[in-house]
């Protein structure tokens, strides 16, 4: 880790690796070890299957509490809109590992059936390690009058382009009539 970043923290992306790339990518989306335990209780982890995994005594019930609309800070985003459910919100943290004074600017395409509406649409970092984040409101345009599953993709990616950094987050999209 750089000596300038906290300790304990994990760096993760999405999409295809290109190893030249993966050494300079420009944006990563960082994911404090807390986090992975509140994604851990999102999943349904009981509190022995967490302790054998961390050796921390959770409570899921507390930890879920303090963390309502919990998403994990990973670059791709994984929507799922339920019978009645029509407008979901994801934040997201990135962290600039490249250029100081790097302005990222949005390209997105939207999921088919979904119109998204994310800000801010521009990224603007003075230096190097600084983190932003920004938000993606997902609005479903679909009706569930039919019992399928259906599916749809999309993504968003953030681009510098005074130094061709492009760091893209696929967006999945699953409607069901479930609740």
């Amino acid at each position: 880790m750089d000596g300038d970043r906290p300790a304990g923290l994990f760096a993760l992306g999405a999409g295809h690796v290109n190893p030249e790339r993966a050494i300079n990518p420009g944006l990563i989306y960082d994911i404090q070890p807390d986090e992975y335990i509140t994604h851990l209780c999102t999943l349904g982890y009981s509190r022995s299957d967490i302790f054998s995994i961390t050796h921390r005594n959770v409570s899921c019930h507390d930890v879920l509490q303090k963390n309502r609309g919990f998403s994990l800070n990973y670059p791709s985003f994984s929507v799922i809109f339920r019978a009645g459910d029509r407008r979901k919100m994801m934040k997201r943290r990135v962290t600039n590992v490249g250029r100081p004074n790097s302005i990222y600017s949005l390209e997105m395409k939207a999921p088919e059936g979904v119109s998204m509406r994310v800000r801010p649409r521009r990224l603007i970092f003075k230096r190097t390690n600084q983190t932003l984040s920004y938000r993606v409101w997902f609005v479903s345009k679909r009706r569930m009058e039919d019992k399928n599953t259906r599916f749809a993709e999309g993504y968003l990616t953030w681009v510098e382009r005074s130094s061709s950094y492009r760091v893209q987050s696929p967006i999945s999209v699953t409607w069901t009539s479930t609740k």
